[in-house]
């Protein structure tokens, strides 16, 4: 399992990592997330703030880290909001694209207040760490033009040395900012990052795929336990997070086989 990274800095991308989106959740395996890591220059690291819960112990052990340090951080979710199943505890609850674009325009708004209560939390999170950090506000933003703009100044206000992603829905990425986008075969010029999330990359043309995005900042490989899915739909912060060693294991058999079949790293 500590391979993983390993076998995804060799690939031909300026950077790359598991996207481990669930990882502030209180359950998932740190130690095995730590031993990820082992032996590695760097440490990239992906995760998403607020959803799986409000305390990242295990982001904060790897954030302690002294080795030089690469991270993706999306700071609230929007397919919640788009499928109706956000949480209270959302920033996005109980709105929809309409209202949730008018409300983020509202320095007064619920949505505002509690998207800058998430960004000062992110904001404490890595003060004082050496890292490069790339900062989404919103995952897979079904919010308008407008209001993502209002967002991502907020963030930028509060983390000026932090590069801004725009991740909208089925939209345009904002001009001027780093442009994210999910799945197989979005269309992306540089600078940009690209994920997998929502796609099983056991699935997927890996070595392909890679070499297609080879001119983004950041490629990010997902598989469903990395947001603890189990099935049927279950509210993320009552997710059963507990993956054994072999789920680790398995992703690492993956990539090994499609991509870094020559190197030691993979050999039993």
């Amino acid at each position: 399992m500590r391979l993983l990274l390993a076998v995804l800095f060799s690939l031909n991308t300026a950077y790359a990592a598991p996207s481990l989106l669930g990882l502030c959740h209180k359950d998932f395996p740190c130690k095995q997330v730590n031993n990820l890591y082992h032996g590695l220059e760097r440490v990239e690291l992906s995760w998403l703030e607020n959803t799986f819960g409000e305390s990242c112990k295990c982001v904060d052990s790897l954030l302690n880290d002294p080795r030089q340090k690469i991270i993706r951080t999306h700071l609230i979710q929007s397919p919640c909001m788009r499928n109706k199943r956000c949480g209270r505890y959302e920033a996005l609850w109980g709105y929809t694209a309409a209202s949730g674009s008018r409300a983020a325009l509202n320095p007064n708004s619920r949505l505002r207040k509690r998207f800058e209560k998430v960004v000062n939390r992110f904001k404490a999170r890595i003060t004082g760490k050496e890292l490069t950090c790339y900062v989404s506000p919103c995952l897979e933003c079904d919010l308008y033009e407008p209001a993502r703009k209002v967002l991502a100044s907020v963030v930028s206000t509060a983390l000026p040395s932090c590069n801004i992603v725009d991740n909208p829905y089925r939209r345009k990425c904002l001009p001027g900012y780093t442009c994210e986008q999910h799945g197989v075969n979005p269309r992306l010029t540089a600078p940009c990052i690209v994920d997998l999330d929502g796609i099983d990359g056991a699935t997927v043309n890996m070595k392909a795929w890679v070499a297609r995005y080879k001119h983004c900042d950041l490629s990010f490989y997902w598989e469903p336990w990395m947001n603890c899915i189990r099935g049927k739909f279950i509210d993320p912060r009552s997710r059963n997070c507990k993956y054994p060693a072999s789920t680790f294991e398995g992703t690492k058999g993956v990539l090994c086989q499609y991509f870094y079949q020559s190197s030691d790293i993979c050999l039993p």
